[in-house]
């Protein structure tokens, strides 16, 4: 199955606070692409768009508009145009759309937004949804088991053919779980979790395997997914949308969440701009901070 994984965000998903205390700084990209549906009343819009030179490469994804105006008249089929703002904190949206043509939608173009787009996105200080997930030992697997340790969670899949995505997000996390374990005051303390959204392949067996080739400690690091509706929206509440295309690819962005050992959202990191000892020391912020 052709897979692809991106490192930008869902603009339709996400609205997540900065967790540091420096000024926003805004980036401005150029999308050119085919808008394939659009929600007025939502404030969204799903476009096919070229490569976003420095941002992202060519895919299908849903976005925002902050200005509900800028889709009046908007239909699918419409070649244009559009001005992307990025911001550090993780938000996004477009700020100028321009129609520059029309030619028709193709056929194996999906044609709806994704069913977890309007998700509400969590805010630091948000008590996370306790959503069932299954582990790979075929049990069930709760954030709420995890209480009392700090977690960081992050969304993964196994058969990702991307060195820089979800491989890069395993390699970070085998490096945190080892500096963890070196850290007496956070040793015991600390959770790891890797939600897959590819349960058709990703079952039980599959991540034990993986967690094994990655010499994750189950008592520290573990593996669950979920059914894909259930996943989706799970996902989707830590800014994370999921597109499962006709051809099977699967288009994602990257995100990873600190949970405090009372159940409550720290912070996320977007894309995989950081590293093990900065996550590693947010996890250790958060153990500190719940003495």
């Amino acid at each position: 199955m052709r897979s692809r994984t991106i490192i930008a965000l869902a603009a339709a998903v996400i609205s997540i606070a900065s967790a540091c205390g420096r000024a926003d700084q805004t980036r401005t990209y150029q999308l050119v692409g085919q808008v394939l549906a659009v929600k007025p009343e939502e404030k969204q819009i799903l476009i096919k768009h070229q490569d976003i030179p420095g941002f992202m490469p060519a895919m299908t994804m849903p976005y925002s508009v902050q200005d509900g105006g800028l889709l009046t008249g908007r239909q699918p089929g419409d070649l244009i145009t559009a001005t992307l703002k990025v911001s550090e904190t993780g938000s996004a949206y477009l700020s100028a759309i321009q129609k520059t043509g029309s030619a028709p939608i193709p056929e194996d173009a999906r044609t709806t937004l994704p069913a977890a787009t309007n998700v509400t996105v969590l805010q630091a200080g948000d008590v996370v949804p306790d959503t069932v997930l299954v582990d790979q030992d075929d049990k069930p697997l709760r954030l709420s088991d995890l209480k009392g340790s700090a977690v960081a969670l992050t969304f993964i899949y196994t058969r990702c053919p991307l060195p820089q995505f979800c491989p890069l997000m395993d390699k970070r996390f085998a490096e945190v779980q080892k500096l963890v374990a070196d850290d007496p005051v956070i040793d015991g303390k600390v959770r790891l979790v890797s939600v897959s959204f590819d349960p058709q392949f990703d079952r039980a067996e599959t991540l034990r395997m993986h967690a094994r080739t990655l010499h994750a400690d189950p008592a520290v690091w573990r593996f669950a997914t979920a059914d894909e509706p259930t996943v989706d929206r799970f996902a989707a509440t830590f800014g994370v949308n999921v597109i499962r295309e006709k051809d099977g690819t699967i288009t994602h962005n990257l995100r990873t969440a600190v949970i405090d050992p009372s159940g409550h959202l720290t912070s996320i990191v977007d894309n995989n701009a950081w590293t093990a000892d900065e996550l590693t020391r947010t996890l250790k912020d958060a153990v500190v901070a719940k003495r």
